[in-house]
């Protein structure tokens, strides 16, 4: 026997023998996922059912706005998971291990976000656009979508659609077979399989992932233009899936669930990967801005312009909420290894990525209403945006939360686990 099989079968028995790794320690043996999955279920069904309401009663645009708020804010989370295990499996990251198994199980949530993503198509492709304006005739006359009309079109919009997602959902299907694979055999030779197409993998992602921005966020406003959007928008997808990953790994602690599996260590590594992409995201924020000042096209500035006059308070609360006070907060080591404030820090940023992508998409809804003579309602309708969003996320919390019940909570074979549950963070 070779030395490297012989070292792998002792961290083999290493792991079996692990007090740590007991059945009723790594899976939720014993609980149903019926009443959680059912309440998020029904709440998701009570935000749906006032949404479609606030259409009638509102306007069908500024319950589209909040239904899509939902949506792209679901779909960075999975984009940023799956981003997450990629990486982890890229740079073969120890410490990541016992955290992965809860991304995996939020990008196995993208099939939802195919589903809630083409009511937003077929009503604005029959609609002739009620937030993608570009859609509609009067649009057919406008020099600058005539330049653009190439990449802007229904059909190739569509397609590109269907490319977008048969890509991510082929990624994310390769990862979970031979992860569930690996939990049954041990093979540790799918690691490398993994690791391998995470390298192109990646590539395929960050192209795939910016398109989509510019398709379903940046084309909302087709007289805006940044090169820079793509970024922006993984940004947040990199923050928020760091924000849902401590929750559930703080909410399974909480439950008595992965106790000495998932330790203050790994919870100071996910603080410091919050806390990065909390600088990150106010980097490409205030680079784009900066630019798009200095250039002053109006095309570009008009932008950011009816946001600071419109919606005064929640570019405030991005500057904020978003950057200045969560860099603050979780500057300090001591902040990033509390189990009580970095569950805290998580949340509100969850929260504010949902202000984000509120940001972005709102104004458009009031450009359709001046557009068609009437007057935009601003934030006066709160109840039918929080509608939209809860709805979407909380059907997105019933598919994640089966997730987690009907599996182990960590990859119970991966080779890197005896190194990942001796991990130390020594700064």
């Amino acid at each position: 026997m070779s030395q490297a099989a012989a070292n792998k079968g002792q961290s083999l028995s290493q792991i079996v023998s692990d007090a740590r790794l007991t059945r009723e320690n790594i899976t939720l043996v014993g609980k149903s996922p019926a009443k959680l999955v059912g309440l998020f279920l029904a709440i998701g069904a009570i935000g749906i059912v006032l949404t479609l309401v606030g259409a009638q009663a509102i306007g069908l645009e500024y319950a589209l706005a909040a239904y899509h708020v939902g949506v792209m804010g679901v779909l960075a989370i999975c984009l940023g998971s799956l981003f997450w295990v990629m990486l982890f499996h890229m740079f073969s990251a120890t410490w990541s291990v016992t955290v992965r198994r809860q991304f995996e199980n939020v990008m196995r949530a993208m099939w939802l976000c195919l589903i809630l993503i083409l009511p937003i198509m077929i009503l604005e492709v029959a609609s002739n656009g009620v937030l993608f304006t570009w859609m509609g005739e009067a649009a057919k006359s406008d020099p600058i979508y005539q330049h653009k009309a190439g990449f802007l079109n229904v059909p190739f919009f569509l397609l590109r659609l269907a490319i977008y997602f048969t890509l991510w959902l082929t990624l994310i299907r390769k990862f979970w077979v031979w992860q569930r694979k690996q939990d049954e055999t041990g093979d540790r030779w799918l690691t490398n399989r993994a690791r391998f197409t995470s390298a192109w993998g990646l590539v395929v992602f960050g192209l795939t992932t910016a398109f989509a921005a510019f398709d379903w966020l940046m084309s909302l406003d087709y007289h805006f233009f940044s090169t820079m959007w793509g970024v922006y928008f993984f940004a947040g997808a990199g923050y928020s899936a760091m924000a849902v990953n401590i929750l559930i790994t703080r909410g399974l602690s909480a439950m008595g669930k992965m106790n000495g599996v998932v330790t203050v260590e790994h919870r100071h590594d996910q603080g410091k990967l919050l806390f990065a992409f909390t600088v990150f995201w106010a980097y490409i924020g205030f680079s784009q801005y900066f630019l798009i000042w200095y250039a002053n096209v109006p095309e570009e500035t008009s932008y950011f312009l009816a946001r600071k006059v419109n919606y005064p308070e929640l570019t405030f609360a991005l500057v904020v909420g978003h950057f200045c006070l969560p860099f603050l907060i979780m500057l300090p080591r001591p902040i990033k290894r509390s189990g009580l404030a970095i569950t805290i820090m998580a949340a509100w940023a969850l929260v504010i990525h949902f202000v984000d992508m509120y940001w972005i998409i709102r104004p458009m809804a009031d450009a359709h209403v001046l557009h068609d003579g009437g007057s935009p309602i601003g934030l006066k309708a709160l109840w039918l945006d929080l509608a939209g969003i809860i709805g979407v996320v909380g059907l997105f919390a019933a598919v994640v939360a089966r997730n987690v019940f009907t599996g182990p909570l960590i990859p119970l074979n991966d080779p890197r686990l005896p190194g990942c549950l001796h991990h130390k963070n020594y700064v």
